[in-house]
């Protein structure tokens, strides 16, 4: 039975919660929750032999209670925690091998709010290895099952779903080339909201091929096929070749072919793309790029040809005094001829990245509001008492997120997660469909042209750098669709880094103007690391930035500053204490302050763990004002046999 280990761990977490808006009677709510856990499992079991079958075999019981308070009276609950993880792996050194997994989690966590989520997930399967094969594959097939609940301020939000899927993946690779093949089927079954279910086949190809009088030409090629039916409906098919020859060390050139074809319930799409690239760099110092390429795009109703040439010139010289300057200047010549027998069309699956506190805007104009469709399709960093979402997750208007016309263009403002409740958080990905006005026939012509110019010292690093877009009418009744834009942006950074000490400071000033949107960005950052004691260190932190719009007429200010000081004197203990301020106002929003504060230490007493935390959080949007405290204890005791 090998080894044995385990532990036990307990936990005391209180948290309160006071709600107060102005006119409106303060809501209190407090919790008190208990966790009483025993784990126990094994490491190194086998059976007769390590090579015939191995195992690992573990198991979880506890017991949960939480008392709650409300202004309207008081409640107690209670529940038993359980959960097991099994493994086993069948001739894991043959030609052919076995995994077997099954495994059960049960948690109760409480998130930024006094309040409680509980979330069951279990999951099992096998994987099947045929490492002598032609194409060395595994094939393997898991059940997934969550059921999570989150109740907070009396708002309660669930999510029970199935999930079973069917995976191959096959590699192999050769002397100068290699290949890899996969293949994915889906099957989601929502159970609490059924309409949220769906089915997806997701297969791909890869080949690379290293060829040439010295190896030195690579080719690769991606070949992708994905269909998903059932909620967001959608199938995709992607081919992109891509061949890079290097002629000489300092001379090299790539070329592109890229497909995509794009099928949603609003329409679909067609784009193929050319592209040709020349790059030289001269004697370590300046690098030349030549780019060429065409798109030809299908829209629902019509379709849109570009053809852009673009040179550009990187310029790098040594400084006397230990300093270098970085010089960049380039442009090039874009012609558009768009071509439609209708006045909207249709965008489908265009993904945006959230970057806070900017709102999401669409790229194109004259959205048609009533037609916009959003998915979440990819998660950023995990979020304090939200639980993450399966992927895609529709996104509903109103709850998730709302929609604002800015001039000719359309703001996406995110609403952040809670609890089930998924929104859109810094970090996450979003496609969103959407259908827009177009001109029956438009050809325009863009120049672009960029300059940028630096020194860098390294304690000190002045730059300076401009954009610039004009465009112009060449056939086409519809003008207003273009726009010329402009961008002049100077900063001076400094650096300090020492032994001890660590410091920047940054000061950016940056001026955009364009026919609809007008804006001053004022931006300055800095950052300090002092090392008190070898055992004590400080960081402090800091970010302003202020946004004067004046078409349309808006103000943005935001202030972020954040203190964090650690303490570690030995690898048994180890304490950070914390502070935060972060402070938004916005002339088409509710004023924002939050002020955060804590404390967190960890302890290793001989096989026993002490970690207790501390948190105060206020935030005030608008006339409300929030305030949450928590207070933590966790005890843990580690044993194993022998």
């Amino acid at each position: 039975m090998g080894n044995w280990e385990g532990e036990l761990d307990n936990l005391v977490d209180f948290a309160r919660q006071d709600t107060k808006t102005r006119g409106v009677q303060t809501f209190s709510l407090q919790s008190t929750r208990t966790e009483d856990r025993f784990t126990l499992r094994n490491i190194g079991a086998y059976i007769l032999d390590p090579g015939l079958v191995n195992f690992s075999l573990g198991g979880t019981f506890g017991l949960s209670q939480e008392w709650l308070g409300l202004e309207t009276g008081s409640a107690f609950r209670s529940g038993t925690l359980s959960g097991y993880d099994a493994f086993a792996s069948i001739l894991p050194d043959k030609p052919y091998s076995l995994n077997l997994f099954a495994n059960r989690n049960q948690s109760l966590f409480s998130g930024g709010l006094p309040g409680r989520i509980d979330v069951l997930s279990e999951s099992r399967g096998a994987t099947l290895f045929a490492r002598r094969l032609y194409i060395p594959s595994s094939l393997s097939f898991r059940q997934e099952l969550q059921d999570a609940e989150s109740r907070f301020a009396g708002i309660v939000a669930r999510r029970r779903e199935k999930r079973n899927i069917f995976t191959y993946q096959g590699e192999r690779g050769w002397i100068d080339s290699e290949m890899g093949l996969r293949y994915e089927f889906v099957d989601n079954s929502d159970e609490v909201f059924t309409r949220l279910s769906y089915r997806s086949h997701d297969g791909g190809v890869n080949y690379s091929l290293d060829f040439g009088p010295e190896l030195n030409w690579r080719w690769d090629s991606r070949l992708r096929f994905l269909t998903r039916s059932g909620v967001a409906d959608l199938t995709t098919l992607s081919l992109d070749e891509l061949l890079r020859i290097d002629h000489t060390e300092r001379l090299w050139t790539d070329y592109r072919y890229f497909f995509i074809r794009t099928d949603t319930t609003g329409g679909s799409t067609n784009t193929h793309l050319a592209s040709f690239g020349l790059n030289h760099r001269l004697y370590e110092s300046l690098t030349t790029r030549l780019g060429l390429d065409n798109t030809f795009q299908t829209l629902p109703g019509g379709q849109k040809e570009t053809i852009r040439s673009r040179l550009d010139f990187s310029y790098t010289k040594r400084l006397p005094g230990d300093g270098r300057l970085n010089a960049g200047l380039g442009g090039g010549l874009q012609y558009e001829d768009s071509q439609f027998r209708v006045t909207e069309t249709f965008i489908p699956q265009e993904t945006h990245t959230f970057s806070p506190p900017q709102p999401i805007i669409l790229r194109n104009p004259f959205v048609i509001l009533d037609s916009v469709v959003v998915t979440k399709v990819a998660l950023g960093p995990p979020v304090v008492g939200c639980i993450p979402p399966p992927l895609p997750t529709p996104l509903v208007l109103g709850r998730d997120y709302t929609l604002r016309t800015v001039g000719d263009f359309t703001e996406i403002l995110p609403i952040d997660c809670s609890g089930a409740i998924p929104g859109i958080n810094p970090g996450d990905t979003i496609a969103v469909d959407y259908r827009f006005t177009v001109s029956p026939s438009l050809t325009f012509i863009t120049i672009p042209w960029h300059f940028d110019l630096s020194a860098d010292y390294r304690w000190i690093r002045p730059y300076f750098s401009h954009e610039q877009t004009n465009q112009s009418l060449v056939s086409g009744r519809d003008g207003r669709l273009l726009d010329d834009q402009r961008s002049d942006t100077v900063g001076t950074e400094l650096r300090y880094d020492g032994q001890r000490l660590r410091a920047s400071l940054l000061g950016e000033a940056r001026w955009f103007t364009s026919k609809r949107v007008e804006y001053n960005n004022l931006r300055s950052n800095q950052f300090v690391g002092l090392s008190i004691l070898p055992e004590l260190t400080l960081s402090l932190s800091a970010d302003e930035s202020f946004f004067d719009f004046s078409n349309p007429k808006r103000e943005t200010q935001t202030f972020t500053t954040r203190a964090t000081l650690t303490y570690i004197p030995s690898p048994e203990l180890f304490v950070d204490a914390f502070g935060a301020l972060r402070w938004l106002e916005d002339t088409l929003l509710p004023r924002e302050r939050a002020t955060e504060v804590g404390l967190r230490a960890r302890w290793f007493y001989r096989r026993v763990e002490i970690s207790p935390s501390f948190e105060f959080f206020d935030r005030q949007r608008g006339n409300t004002d929030t305030k949450d405290f928590r207070a933590t204890l966790r005890l843990t005791r580690r044993f194993s046999y022998p």
